[in-house]
């Protein structure tokens, strides 16, 4: 059985909230298992929103702290994912074929791309029998796209942008508080100055000077 990350992009959002709740059916079933899933939505503004998930039988704005999907989800809504949707567009749009830049890209980005503007779509983590089960409820309901990747590889990604992201964070911290330190520095030496001013002129006023 393998374990993947699964997304399937509609335009019709009915149809991704219709997706959301067959493949539970289908993990009822004994089809497949379903360990966690999210409905999102590209908008016009390029954003992603998140509208509902599900995990371990509940649902709700907490269920997937804490896991791999969540963390994607996380990434996808903040400007990393609007910058990776829009990076990926630039790509298929430029003499790079569809294939071509999909593997170009990182599995963010194409992840990213298979939600444009305008779409809803489901990502799932799905413990998989055979693929066919997935694929046949995605063209029943007309998905536009379907990505399917390695739970594993998707791992790696997420955790080495959150490392980058961290990075980022720190460097940023760093030069605010060198920037801060610079600016204080230069302060000081102009209020040292200021009390060298005062003091030699009230010296001046005692002595008659």
């Amino acid at each position: 059985m393998d374990t993947n990350i699964l997304v399937l992009s509609f335009t019709e959002q009915s149809k991704a909230f219709q997706a959301f709740s067959e493949l539970r059916e289908r993990a009822a079933d004994q089809k497949l298992v379903v360990i966690n899933e999210a409905v999102v939505e590209r908008t016009t503004d390029g954003n992603i929103t998140i509208h509902d998930n599900w995990a371990n039988g509940s649902s709700g704005e907490q269920v997937l702290n804490g896991t791999l999907l969540g963390s994607l989800v996380g990434l996808l809504l903040g400007p990393l994912g609007v910058l990776l949707g829009a990076s990926m567009g630039a790509l298929v749009g430029s003499s790079l074929s569809v294939e071509d830049a999909a593997i170009r890209s990182s599995l963010l980005a194409q992840i990213a791309s298979v939600i444009p503007v305008g779409t809803t779509a489901v990502i799932a983590t799905v413990q998989e029998y055979v693929p066919q089960v997935v694929d046949d409820l995605a063209a029943s309901l007309g998905a536009s796209l379907v990505l399917r990747r390695p739970i594993e590889a998707v791992e790696r990604e997420v955790l080495a942008q959150q490392k980058a992201q961290a990075a980022a964070a720190a460097e940023a911290e760093r030069v605010l508080v060198q920037q801060h330190s610079t600016e204080w520095h230069d302060r000081m030496s102009e209020w040292q100055k200021q009390v060298s001013t005062s003091l030699h002129n009230l010296k001046n006023r005692i002595t008659g000077g």
